[in-house]
């Protein structure tokens, strides 16, 4: 047996292992709260629903680009899977009107908290075509988005470090 036809078959099971792994392969309608803990551990952060149930969030920061929210309901089966840290939902932030708890609900947990003296800004490491972001929400003391700023993450692997967003 030659090395090609061993390592073929440990990479077809090193992927479907791993892909028991990936949030994207929760199914909606199919999982369970407890396949879901088996399979990605416990929840970064939990909020319960006002009519039964509640969403679990999954942070795959500082570095990581993603933040998944499954709504688990009443009977302990996943509902829903969305991935938060979309452009869409990025620019729903709206300065001036989206409260620091909409934005919560939006984005999830930031990767990072700056206090300054007058305003509070919050961070997410994004993907930014072709490259990756720091998405930026800057707070008032009235908790309301004064701003968003969006920065090429100096970090990035990208080898077009030097295109904008």
């Amino acid at each position: 047996m030659n090395l090609n036809s061993r390592l073929i078959p440990a990479l077809l099971v090193f992927a479907a292992l791993a892909g028991c792994a990936m949030p994207s392969a929760i199914k909606p309608g199919a999982t369970t709260a407890d396949e879901l803990v088996q399979r990605l551990g416990k929840p970064t952060a939990t909020r319960p629903h006002p009519q039964g149930g509640e969403s679990w969030d999954y942070v795959y920061g500082p570095e990581g680009v993603e933040t998944w929210r499954f709504d688990v309901d009443g009977s302990r089966m996943v509902r829903s899977a969305t991935q938060l840290l979309t452009h869409e939902r990025l620019y729903r932030v709206v300065p001036g009107v989206t409260t620091e708890a909409e934005v919560l609900e939006l984005l999830g947990k930031p990767r990072e908290i700056v206090r300054f003296r007058d305003e509070t800004a919050w961070e997410w490491r994004v993907r930014l075509a072709p490259s990756y972001g720091i998405f930026v929400v800057r707070f008032g003391p009235n908790g309301l988005a004064t701003g968003v700023n969006v920065l090429v993450d100096p970090a990035s692997d990208s080898d077009d470090k030097d295109s904008g967003p």
